[in-house]
């Protein structure tokens, strides 16, 4: 073990924790946590469900493209918790 071992982990950890309560500086990043925790949950239509996460695939992988228009991926990822939010409804 080197010393530098014990370094990466604890920031492992830091940024595990502040990933799981969702209190990362990034508030883009906070949105797509809640979003993937919608969908995790979510008891649609299976058909609704499977749009619904090719639709987050498509807006992480298009955020990740250089030059990504940020504010265009939030205003996508609003419009996909907002249908998530209506396909729970509908089944509960």
């Amino acid at each position: 073990m080197s010393e530098s071992e014990p370094a990466r982990s604890e920031r492992g950890a830091q940024a595990e924790a502040e990933g799981a309560a969702g209190t990362g500086s990034d508030p883009l990043a906070a949105r797509l946590l809640a979003a993937q925790r919608a969908l995790r949950g979510l008891t649609a239509d299976p058909d609704v469900a499977m749009r619904l996460h090719l639709r987050f695939m498509a807006i992480c992988t298009s955020l990740k493209v250089p030059g990504a228009n940020r504010l265009r991926g939030a205003q996508r990822l609003d419009r996909l918790i907002a249908d998530a939010e209506r396909a729970r409804g509908e089944t509960g």
